[in-house]
């Protein structure tokens, strides 16, 4: 991901892991840890505004937008919108598969 520093990325990946963290001045803020399709870990930071727009709501895939950024030689993402996909549960896939 080193190629796309400072540009905008769009992707999808699967959370592992939330860390929550506080300001200086109290504000809530974010890291999280993802995994792509491709199996690649995506390292996040959401910084209190869009932690406070866009929080985590659950387990599951993510829908990610933000800038890539570096600081001492470690990549990240700095979030500025997310959201989780919905999951299909089992029913939907046989319903799906029977009309096929």
């Amino acid at each position: 991901m080193g190629y796309h520093i400072w540009k905008y990325v769009l992707l999808v990946a699967e959370l592992v892991t939330i860390k929550y963290a506080r300001t200086v001045h109290g504000e809530r803020m974010y890291f999280g840890t993802f995994i792509d399709e491709e199996g690649n870990w995506i390292d996040t930071v959401h910084f209190p505004p869009s932690a406070a727009q866009y929080p985590f709501t659950g387990k599951g895939v993510y829908k990610l937008y933000g800038r890539v950024v570096e600081e001492y030689d470690f990549v990240s993402i700095e979030i500025q919108k997310m959201r989780r996909l919905p999951m299909l549960d089992r029913e939907s896939l046989d319903a799906m598969e029977a009309a096929v």
